[in-house]
């Protein structure tokens, strides 16, 4: 089995439009979309960002009657903390073989948006880790981990600067993540768009040091063009760090793919 992306976005997110069969022109031997589920969205007017599951469900099964590849149904679950149990109502009755963990956003903007340059970094990171624990201590539904810098990438943060003001915090997390199996994701987006290769050294270091030992890559590509963006020197990174092996979450099934 080789490694595929576990992070990547079709037209079943509010914020892409790419087909599933652009993606497989690259004939992954599986295939996973993780889908946005953002309630109350700011990027959407405050509406509620759900793929919809029975039609998702649908054209999975058209493209296994058309493609060898072994498809999976992935999400990709924004929480605001609070909406814990309003999440895991919504997903016992929708099996998904893999779901990402995410804080997009505070209930008022989402982290990306440019009011953030306005605020004060300091603050407005120390909100984002307070949110990424409690939702981590609330809620016990994902497998992966996804972008832990999400909240900081508008901000300018030398390592030693973060390490400073944040260490306590993202060590929080990193346990909690841990005592859950989870996996920290590695994000495409982050080490390229956003160059916070840096920032994920020190992060590696660190969840290391904490007893992390699960690691997945992820794209978070909103087209086709950005499969597997970066994977080479991602994975060259976590060799650098000694890492062996690379999570894979098929359903109830852990697969450790070498790297």
């Amino acid at each position: 089995m080789n490694y595929h992306d576990q992070h990547l976005h079709t037209y079943f997110s509010f914020d892409a439009d790419e087909t599933f069969e652009n993606y497989l022109k690259y004939q992954p031997e599986y295939f996973v979309s993780t889908e946005h589920f953002d309630l109350k969205n700011p990027a959407e007017n405050f509406q509620d960002s759900i793929p919809d599951y029975n039609l998702y469900t649908k054209k999975i099964s058209e493209l296994e009657q058309s493609f060898p590849t072994k498809f999976l149904k992935g999400i990709e679950l924004g929480i605001v903390p609070g909406q814990e149990q309003e999440i895991i109502d919504y997903l016992s009755t929708r099996p998904y073989d893999l779901k990402l963990l995410s804080i997009h956003q505070n209930g008022t903007f989402d982290y990306m948006d440019d009011i953030v340059l306005s605020k004060d970094k300091i603050a407005v990171t120390t909100e984002y880790f307070e949110a990424m624990t409690h939702v981590l201590t609330n809620f016990h539904e994902a497998d992966i981990l996804a972008h832990f810098d999400y909240g900081i990438r508008r901000f300018d943060f030398t390592v030693k600067e973060f390490a400073e003001h944040f260490e306590d915090q993202l060590s929080t997390v990193f346990k909690k993540v841990i005592e859950k199996e989870m996996a920290l994701e590695l994000n495409s987006k982050s080490f390229v768009k956003y160059q916070k290769e840096s920032l994920y050294d020190y992060a590696i270091a660190l969840y290391q040091n904490l007893g992390g030992k699960y690691f997945s890559l992820g794209s978070d590509a909103h087209q086709a063009a950005d499969y597997q963006l970066a994977f080479e020197e991602m994975s060259a990174k976590l060799k650098a760090h000694h890492v062996k092996s690379l999570t894979l979450f098929i359903g109830k099934e852990r697969v450790q793919i070498p790297l």
